[in-house]
């Protein structure tokens, strides 16, 4: 029986439990999963679990991304070129930290978006996860306006341009990695219609699974495939096991998302 869990803040709607115990279901795996609650100051001590035995695998979530590198033992390459830890796994004794959301992103949005080629692309945001989706948006040839508060120069983006500049800009596809729009806040948009209709959004919210962002465009996908693959990627490295990401299996997983 292996103790994962999940450590972030505001955790009562998480569908990592569901995912992962539909997980250890369908590949023959005994597990708990718990939501892990805690606050910056606690944090040392609750990763400090792995340690000490009483877990064996994390998820880590919003806003402790980055801030727990700090006290791992190592990363993936993924992980340190990102600068941000989603999946802690233990190899040799070691706790190894690991982005998952990576893979997550990249293998849904070839899916959803298989005709992203020579697309126009603006990345809302730039925390943890938008971190993530501008590695894979560079690995795939792509060079997306990145749109924060305000212009500037950052050390992993570049130049980053403000919520202003977005008249001036010519885009096909719109990003989202904030977490404006979610639940309970559902009508609340980081753009307004005017931005938005006729491009197509690949919004990462997945509560609810129509943003207000989402209604305004033309086409549009939510971040539920991109948490389930993540999902995925961590329960092959908390078990050393390879998976196969198939329409069949997503579904299954889609299935317990949505009761």
């Amino acid at each position: 029986m292996k103790k994962l869990g999940l450590i972030g803040e505001h955790l009562v709607h998480s569908k990592s439990p569901k995912i992962h115990q539909k997980l250890a279901e369908i590949f023959d795996k005994e597990i708990i999963y718990n939501l892990i609650e805690t606050n910056e100051e606690s944090l040392q001590d609750k990763l400090s679990f792995m340690k000490r035995g009483i877990y064996e695998g994390f998820n880590v979530t919003i806003p402790y991304k980055s801030t727990v590198i700090q006290y791992l033992d190592g990363l993936t390459e993924e992980a340190s070129i990102i600068g941000a830890v989603n999946t802690i796994y233990l190899k040799h004794g070691k706790m190894i930290g690991d982005n998952t959301d990576y893979f997550g992103f990249k293998e849904s949005f070839i899916r959803s978006i298989p005709k992203y080629h020579n697309k126009r692309i603006i990345l809302l945001g730039t925390g943890g996860a938008a971190k993530a989706v501008y590695k894979v948006l560079k690995d795939l040839n792509l060079n997306p306006f990145v749109i924060s508060r305000s212009k500037r120069e950052d050390s992993y983006f570049g130049l980053t341009l403000s919520y202003d500049e977005l008249e001036k800009l010519d885009y096909d596809i719109i990003i989202n990695t904030t977490p404006v729009g979610m639940f309970p806040d559902v009508l609340n948009s980081p753009l307004k219609e005017a931005f938005v209709k006729e491009k197509i959004v690949f919004d990462l919210i997945y509560n609810p699974s129509e943003t207000q962002l989402m209604k305004y465009s033309k086409e549009s996908y939510n971040g539920l495939d991109m948490l389930i693959i993540q999902a995925i990627k961590s329960f092959e490295k908390w078990f050393d096991i390879s998976i196969k990401i198939d329409e069949p299996l997503l579904e299954k997983l889609r299935g317990v998302c949505h009761e």
